[in-house]
């Protein structure tokens, strides 16, 4: 569905969390991992990852870090948000299970917008503290009862958000359910950085409106506040429209710097070539590589580490198939890890054939 919406997903394969490796990537997922723990090293590595910028997704299922044996709250816990070893139900308000509960209880943000329920199967339940929110909460005749199963946190300059059950998105699970799936491409959206107007959902608005039916006329007081708020969220939206301006007036300043240091290279390299004609001074011919050499140098780089990720991949399908041969690993299991895999040598193939295009391109020109 990600792909669908011109999302470029790609597993990570390699075998340690480092900082480099998350450069490029707007969002990190885990999915739900089952007795698997990731390092301190790598703890501090994502939690720095968010902080910076970055966007992070976390999923459970019921039983929580203690149920699965993962240790997700380690990352999570540090913006405020814990995995509970629990397993939510509702006997009520279910789609045909009580371990399929149906959550209503939805806080209006941008993440919920439009969203009137969700489906969250096999869920655990969250503990939140602090700064973070909770923004999809259990019925009161749910067990555990008005307690968490969606909640975000916003650390610095990112963006992180704790899903008690990864079946909320698992395809023919949560994602029947129409509401997942708005959730879940508003979810990305927000993580990514894309919605930046905290504003109430359709959803809310319409809950607002038969709330203010059932009760009196609003006062000329709270008519008089409600006025004053949408003129400083109005000022607030000006102020976010001149900042972006200010930001791009700041590009446009650096791209400037950016001619001048290159002109500045190029008098340097006159001047270093005339002194050692004239006087015989041993200067070196080249004190700076020029902008295609540079370019070129950069593009080489890239190619030298994507080819280096392709060999990961490939030799880690090859390790599948030896699996699915030796009957270690069930067809289902294969069929969905080949389909990622290959979506990803794809996906690695085009980048590739993209670079390798422009490398030819400079040398051509050249």
């Amino acid at each position: 569905m990600l792909r669908d919406n011109e999302y470029d997903v790609e597993a990570y394969t390699e075998f340690m969390i480092l900082a480099k490796n998350l450069k490029d990537a707007d969002v990190i997922v885990f999915g739900c991992p089952n007795s698997s723990k990731v390092r301190p090293a790598e703890i501090e590595v994502l939690q720095k990852y968010v902080k910076n910028g970055g966007g992070l997704m976390l999923l459970s299922l019921s039983g929580g870090d203690r149920g699965l044996m993962n240790n997700m709250s380690k990352i999570a816990g540090e913006f405020g948000i814990t995995f509970e070893n629990t397993a939510v139900k509702d006997e009520r308000s279910n789609a045909g299970l009580p371990t399929m509960p149906i959550i209503t209880d939805i806080v209006a943000h941008p993440v919920t917008e439009d969203v009137s329920d969700l489906l969250i199967p096999s869920a655990c339940s969250l503990r939140v503290t602090g700064k973070a929110m909770a923004l999809a909460v259990t019925s009161e005749t749910a067990e555990p009862s008005k307690a968490a199963v969606i909640a975000i946190a916003e650390p610095e300059k990112g963006r992180a958000m704790c899903i008690g059950s990864y079946e909320i998105f698992r395809k023919g699970g949560g994602l029947k359910h129409k509401g997942n799936a708005k959730f879940a491409l508003n979810a990305f959206k927000w993580l990514i950085g894309e919605m930046q107007m905290a504003k109430p959902s359709a959803v809310a608005k319409r809950q607002e409106k038969d709330e203010r039916r059932e009760g009196e006329d609003i006062s000329v007081e709270d008519a008089l506040a409600t006025a004053e708020f949408e003129k400083t969220l109005k000022r607030l939206v000006n102020a976010v429209f001149d900042l972006q301006k200010d930001i791009s007036k700041v590009k446009e300043q650096v791209s400037n710097v950016d001619n001048n240091i290159e002109m500045l290279r190029n008098q340097f390299q006159d001047f270093a070539e005339k002194t050692q004609q004239q006087l015989g001074v041993m200067i070196p011919a080249k004190q700076f590589k020029t902008a295609d050499e540079s370019k070129s140098a950069t593009i080489e780089s890239d190619l030298k580490a994507l080819k280096k990720e392709m060999k990961s991949v490939e030799e880690l399908r090859k390790h599948i198939e030896s699996r699915h041969s030796s009957g270690a690993m069930p067809e289902e299991a294969y069929t969905e890890q080949v389909a990622k895999l290959d979506a990803q040598i794809k996906s690695l193939k085009k980048k590739i054939d993209k670079k390798e295009g422009e490398l030819a391109e400079l040398i051509e020109s050249s």
